[in-house]
C-alpha cells in the first residue's frame, strides 16, 4: 500500500471508510477489509460505529502500530470543556490508547470562533490521544485561518468530498502550499461513477471497472488519499485492486472533463459557503 508523507504523517493512500455503515455491517465487513490489506480505517463520533470498529479490529491479527485509525470530533463537542472528554470516549469505544489522526468534522463554531477548538485539538495531540491532527470540510479561507493559528507543519489533512464530478483544484493548490493531504470522501460519488460510460471505456483498456478508474484517478494525484466505503466484500476487494495500472495523460484529460461541480454532501446547518 503506497503511503503519502506530509507534515510528519505517513497516511496510506487508500483507506476503508465507514460512513453510513451500521455497527453490524462494520463488524462483518471491516475484518474482511483488513484481511485484504487495508490498513487505514476512517470513522467518526457521529457515525455511531466507533465501538464496532474497535471490536472488528480486535478480531484480526493486525498489530496496532500497523494500523492508521482516523476519527472525527462532532460539532457538539467543540467546546474546550467537552472536547478532550469526547476524544477519550472515542478511544474507549475504539479500544485503543490513541488514534493516528483526529479531525474536526465540520467548520461550525460558536461566538468565540474556531481558535479555542483548534487549541483543544492541539491539546489532544500534546496529551497523546492522537498522533496527528487535521480538518474536514474546511473551505480555503477556513483552512488558511486554521494553518495560521496552528502553525505551518502542524496539520496533516483536510478531508473533503472529492470525485470525478467535483473538482477541487483550488483547494488542492492551497493544501499543497501548506503540505497538507487532501483526503477524498465519497470518492465514488455515492456509486454514481459505477455506470459512467467514459470511465468504463477507459477501464476496458486496463481490464478495470469504472469505479477502479475513478479511485485510481484520485490516488495518482499528488497528496490525495481516498476512503471509499462499502458493505460489499467484492467491492472492498476491487476497490483495493487499483495499484497495478496507471492512467495515461489522455485518460486523465477525459476524466477531467467529467467535472461538473456536482456536490453531493451539503447538510443544512453544517455546510460552509463552499469555494467555487
Amino acid at each position: 500500500m503506497p503511503t503519502i508523507a506530509a507534515n510528519g504523517v505517513n497516511m496510506p493512500a487508500l483507506g476503508f471508510g465507514t460512513f453510513e455503515l451500521d455497527e453490524a455491517t462494520v463488524e462483518e465487513i471491516l475484518p474482511h477489509a483488513l484481511e485484504l490489506g487495508y490498513r487505514h480505517v476512517d470513522t467518526a463520533q457521529i457515525y455511531r460505529n466507533e465501538a464496532a470498529v474497535g471490536r472488528a479490529i480486535k478480531r484480526v491479527s493486525v498489530r496496532r502500530e500497523d494500523l492508521f485509525i482516523t476519527t472525527k470530533v462532532w460539532v457538539d463537542q467543540y467546546d474546550p470543556s467537552a472536547f478532550i472528554r469526547s476524544v477519550q470516549g472515542s478511544l474507549k469505544r475504539l479500544q485503543t490508547d490513541y488514534v493516528d489522526l483526529l479531525l474536526l468534522h465540520w467548520p461550525v463554531f460558536g461566538g468565540n470562533g474556531m481558535n479555542p477548538t483548534l487549541e483543544a485539538l492541539m491539546r489532544a495531540r500534546r496529551d497523546g490521544l492522537t498522533r496527528h491532527i487535521g480538518l474536514s470540510n474546511f473551505t480555503i479561507d477556513q483552512t488558511e485561518q486554521a494553518v495560521a493559528f496552528c502553525g505551518e507543519g502542524q496539520l496533516a489533512t483536510n478531508q473533503v468530498e472529492y470525485h470525478v464530478y467535483l473538482g477541487q483544484d483550488k483547494l488542492r493548490r492551497v493544501l499543497a502550499r501548506h503540505n497538507l493531504i487532501l483526503t477524498a470522501y465519497m470518492p465514488l460519488a455515492k456509486a454514481r461513477t459505477v455506470n459512467d460510460p467514459v470511465l468504463w471505456d477507459i477501464g476496458e483498456q486496463y481490464g478495470k471497472t469504472a469505479a477502479q478508474v475513478a479511485l485510481r484517478w484520485l490516488v495518482e494525484q499528488d497528496r490525495v488519499a481516498a476512503i471509499p466505503a462499502t458493505s460489499n466484500p467484492h467491492h472492498a476487494s476491487t476497490n483495493f485492486d487499483i495499484f497495478d495500472f496507471q492512467l495515461s495523460e489522455d485518460d486523465q484529460a477525459r476524466i477531467a472533463e467529467l467535472d461538473k461541480k456536482r456536490r453531493i454532501c451539503k447538510p443544512e446547518g453544517l455546510s460552509p459557503e463552499w469555494d467555487d
